[in-house]
């Protein structure tokens, strides 16, 4: 019966949320469940494909929220070092510090929510060249801001956070971000051979066809590539499945950190205007017992969570973005439920 609950539940999600496709692992100490359901291409009707390559947007920010963690075990960096001294000029820069950053309490103001740093083209493709994604237009845009709120008074979920690590980790190292993160963070994990934090704008083969909804709520529309630059450092990378499973193991084990900032890393914090059970530790989501990470990005879902009491992990990817928040976290809060009912409580 678990087998058939598990997918009664995603093709209720599939057909609900006219998704095009649906992707989902589930294991459970030495049980594994594995579910490919709809399409990959609507035009040419091919299967959704486990193996497939994914954005993973935001789960990007617990691989360079790692990258920076190494730097302070290493004595090149320190939680209590200020913003100013990296990145001069923006508001309460002398008070934000380091931790601020990565647990989402700098209050400084969201580049994403604001069209300032999008460059002007009269049809906007993510796929253009480099100089139209410069780090400097967003950081621009969190120069003016004005702040959101004081640093530590409250954690507010922002991608600016995680641009701003990104020019810290460069300068504390001397290397491009990406370089950091994929030969210190990914070719340290064994296993990782999908993953990277790219350095052109088309997904490797194979990979589904990405789609956004049109307003109309029905109609699909693809999207194509997307240049690194776009996200960077808060949404930049890709994976598949399987190596989100790994990953999100790593995050749980810290076996990359010191004893001490792994539990730093899972030591999490409410996240203002989110569900109760809903934190955020150092680069890591925490939903009630749950240590992870989702992604919500154009054209696409994803979602990778550890339950470490039940040896559970889950991962989740669609080829659809819309105006449903978190479609991927949903659905893998969903099988956690059918299989743990209690663990939101815990």
């Amino acid at each position: 019966m678990t087998r058939d609950t598990l997918e009664f539940l995603l093709e209720t999600h599939l057909y609900e949320q006219r998704l095009p496709g649906l992707g989902a692992v589930v294991e459970v100490g030495a049980e594994r469940w594995e579910f490919a359901l709809g399409v990959a291409d609507v035009t040419t009707g091919a299967p959704f494909r486990l193996g497939d390559h994914h954005r993973i947007g935001c789960v990007t920010k617990s691989f360079t929220a790692t990258a920076v963690l190494q730097q302070i075990d290493r004595g090149r960096l320190r939680f209590a070092d200020t913003l100013e001294s990296f990145v001069p000029g923006i508001p309460n820069g002398g008070d934000i510090t380091v931790e601020h950053l990565l647990n989402m309490t700098s209050g400084v103001a969201n580049f994403a929510t604001a069209p300032d740093w999008l460059p002007a083209h009269e049809s906007l493709s993510f796929a253009t060249a480099d100089a139209d994604w410069p780090q400097q237009r967003k950081i621009d845009v969190m120069r003016a801001g004005p702040p959101d709120f004081a640093p530590g008074a409250k954690a507010a979920y922002c991608d600016s956070n995680y641009i701003l690590l990104g020019l810290v980790l460069e300068q504390v190292t001397g290397r491009p971000a990406a370089e950091v993160i994929n030969e210190d963070v990914v070719a340290a994990v064994p296993g990782l051979t999908n993953t990277e934090f790219p350095s052109v704008a088309a997904l490797p083969d194979p990979h589904p066809t990405i789609y956004t909804v049109l307003p109309d709520g029905r109609t699909l529309r693809a999207l194509g590539d997307m240049n690194p630059q776009v996200l960077w450092t808060t949404g930049a990378m890709i994976a598949t499945i399987d190596d989100l499973l790994i990953w999100v193991r790593e995050l749980a084990d810290g076996t990359l950190l010191s004893a001490e900032l792994q539990r730093a890393r899972l030591t999490a914090t409410h996240l203002d205007r989110r569900r109760a059970f809903h934190r955020y530790g150092l680069g890591v989501q925490r939903l009630g017992a749950l240590v992870g990470h989702n992604a919500v990005m154009p054209g696409s879902s994803c979602a990778v969570y550890r339950y470490p009491a039940e040896d559970m992990s889950v991962a989740v990817a669609t080829n659809v973005s819309s105006d449903v928040d978190a479609i991927s976290m949903e659905i893998a809060l969903g099988l956690v439920r059918a299989l743990f009912p209690g663990f939101a409580d815990e």
